[in-house]
């Protein structure tokens, strides 16, 4: 990628996307290196209040609504969205005439002066990088958190040392564009997913691999082992290879034994916890402990030190979230799941009678393993969103084949899918939003869905106390 540290001033640039939480950030960013910014949205100015109050003051042009892209002439440099491919139309005849295409996170990348740990993966990469994050601030450094998980970093970049820590979670569309790796890459597991966006399963697993494609023989990359496609990705990496694996026992990394997270590193054995020590709960939540602490101890971490960020590490806000227990039901946020993987993974972590909401926007992923997990778990299913039919059909084909039968409805709003739900639960219950879809049909993204859903849930009146 072309050096753009150190030819900002007087650049004309192009911010596509004016979100708050990379777009308006950078657009600040760019403006305090002297840099001629343009903001192009398809919104209009009055569907983005808070934008446009933020931007009120400062020396960027804006061009907003559905022609937006027409304006995308002229630009030195332009800094996409991570969902825009490089091959649409209008970036296409940018580049050919003559503009630098890439994204903040590129550019943050290329700034960033202390080593990079990112992690990606179709499941488990909030998880594992809070993980992450959480063991370096046990050592006492400084740890900057961020890339696909809370805020942009761009305009804290200058203030990052050396000695820092920065750990980042990276999507497969942040990753398809790029063409640098981290220090410490992290591939938790690959699934079908996104295949709404890219153009094939193969062409989600490439992006995915440009995690660890371009590093540097002393750079790490830690691989799930009972993963194949990941497994089988160790023979091409430039760096080097280490596993991770709640099923097998390895001659070195990390894995789980007996219900011990175990350790085999530089000659040496030993058990960081037992299972029953850690507040997370699920064994999927065992394969994303395991990654972090292969990926920390790859640092030269003290094991004392990840063991007791690891085991007082709790869930994160919109994974397994319990957000209330009324009259003997709780109520979880799993808003974070948005492929069905996830979703089957939060199934079988809670258990017992579980009242299920489900679906969102289309990512073109089946939802035939969900639908038979929903089957022999799942007693009753409100569903939502574009995928409510498809995810209907789904257990349908299960229900003819098996002869079980799911009581379900097709709700039209999340407010009226947890009245339903309410109405379906019994003591001992658990209704979860679970919605193995993404968010964007109905939400701004899965944290304003998870907080809405935490929002009904504390309207609901209770007859016991809580």
């Amino acid at each position: 990628m072309t050096k753009l540290a150190s030819s900002l001033y007087g650049t004309k640039a192009a911010v596509l996307g004016l979100g708050l939480r990379s777009g308006v950030p950078l657009v600040r960013f760019l403006l305090g290196k002297g840099a001629q910014v343009t903001g192009l949205d398809q919104r209009q100015a009055h569907e983005m209040p808070e934008v446009v109050d933020l931007l009120a003051g400062l020396k960027v042009e804006l061009r907003l609504g559905g022609d937006y892209l027409e304006h995308l002439k002229g630009f030195d440099i332009i800094f996409k969205t991570p969902v825009m491919r490089l091959d649409m139309p209008e970036l296409s005849a940018a580049i050919r005439n003559g503009s630098v295409v890439t994204s903040e996170i590129e550019l943050f990348c290329e700034l960033c002066p202390a080593p990079i740990t990112a992690v990606t993966g179709s499941d488990g990469k909030t998880t594992t990088t809070s993980l992450i994050a959480a063991v370096f601030r046990e050592t006492g450094a400084k740890t900057y958190l961020g890339g696909n998980i809370g805020h942009s970093l761009i305009e804290q970049v200058e203030s990052i040392r050396s000695g820092d820590r920065v750990v980042l979670e990276l999507s497969s569309f942040q990753l398809m564009p790029m063409r640098q790796s981290p220090h410490v890459a992290v591939i938790t597991n690959i699934s079908p997913n996104h295949l709404d966006v890219h153009k094939s399963y193969e062409e989600y697993v490439a992006a995915k691999a440009n995690i660890w494609r371009y590093q540097r023989p002393s750079d790490w990359v830690i691989l799930n082992y009972d993963d194949a496609l990941t497994r089988e990705m160790a023979a091409s990496v430039p760096g080097k290879a280490v596993f991770f694996s709640r099923m097998s026992e390895l001659p070195q990394g990390v894995f789980w034994r007996d219900d011990h997270l175990t350790v085999r590193w530089q000659g040496r054995e030993e058990s960081i916890c037992h299972a029953r020590d850690l507040k997370l709960r699920g064994t999927h939540n065992q394969e994303n402990i395991a990654a972090a602490v292969l990926a920390c101890l790859v640092q030269d971490i003290p094991m004392a030190v990840i063991a007791k960020a690891v085991t007082e590490f709790t869930a994160v806000e919109h994974r397994l979230e319990l957000v209330r227990e009324i009259d003997g039901v709780k109520y979880y946020n799993d808003s974070i799941a948005t492929s069905p993987t996830r979703t089957i993974a939060g199934i079988l972590t809670i258990g017992g009678d579980i009242v299920l909401i489900a679906g969102g926007s289309d990512k073109h992923v089946a939802f035939d393993e969900l639908a038979q997990v929903i089957a022999e778990r799942v007693r009753a299913v409100a569903l939502i969103g574009e995928t409510a039919g498809k995810i209907s059909r789904a257990i349908s084909l299960v229900e003819e084949a098996t002869g079980r039968c799911v009581r379900r409805e097709t709700l039209t709003s999340l407010a009226t899918a947890v009245e339903w739900c309410q109405r379906q639960a019994l003591p001992g219950s658990s209704v979860m939003l679970s919605p193995a879809c993404a968010s964007f049909d109905m939400f701004r993204d899965f944290e304003d869905r998870g907080r809405q859903f935490k929002a009904i849930v504390w309207t609901i009146p209770r007859h016991e106390q809580d």
